[in-house]
């Protein structure tokens, strides 16, 4: 028994990366992006690493607003992945099948996932004040905006009005240039 429902639950992994659009080759030649994919994963999964070495011992109100940062990112990432619903996939390239959404968090920002990973890796290094986060979150801040200029790339040749969404829409951060590359 445990065993079929093992099975079962690898079935259902290899069904959603398939419709992701993961394959084996895009693994070997990076086609749709996979390899900015992986960087952006595994700079995620490294701030689980210890602190070190301690900048400051962030006083308490830090922490706090930490906590308030942290938070705000996490409620930013559900309503991020619930506006895309079906059309979510985790590489830059688009699904065949998505749509263009432009309504709710995706009104004030082109990239609200990326924008929500971005407050969250800022609030874990000012939680702890260590210099190891604060590199991981500006390797974070480069993979993410490389991720998103190819994504736009590919998104600009599926669908016809997104050159003048971008124009009107901050890209992740309104206001901050390395943030949004709006003309």
């Amino acid at each position: 028994m445990k065993k079929r429902q093992s099975k079962s639950f690898i079935d259902l992994i290899s069904k959603i990366f398939i419709e992701w659009g993961f394959t084996t080759e895009g693994l070997k030649d990076n086609r749709r992006g996979e390899w900015w994919l992986l960087a952006q994963m595994t700079i995620l999964l490294a701030h689980i690493v210890p602190t070190w070495p301690i900048l400051t011992h962030s006083p308490f109100i830090i922490k706090v607003l930490s906590i308030i940062i942290f938070s705000y990112g996490l409620s930013r990432s559900y309503l991020s992945l619930s506006a895309l619903g079906k059309n979510l996939s985790p590489l830059p390239e688009p699904k065949k099948s998505a749509i263009l959404i432009t309504k709710g968090v995706y009104k004030s920002c082109r990239h609200p996932l990326y924008q929500s990973l971005l407050y969250l890796s800022f609030a874990f290094t000012c939680f702890h004040g260590s210099l190891i986060h604060l590199l991981l979150l500006i390797l974070l801040s480069i993979i993410l905006i490389k991720k998103a200029r190819l994504e736009e790339s590919k998104l600009q040749a599926k669908y016809s009005n997104y050159k003048a969404y971008m124009s009107n829409t901050p890209a992740i951060f309104h206001g901050i240039k390395f943030f949004d590359w709006r003309n």
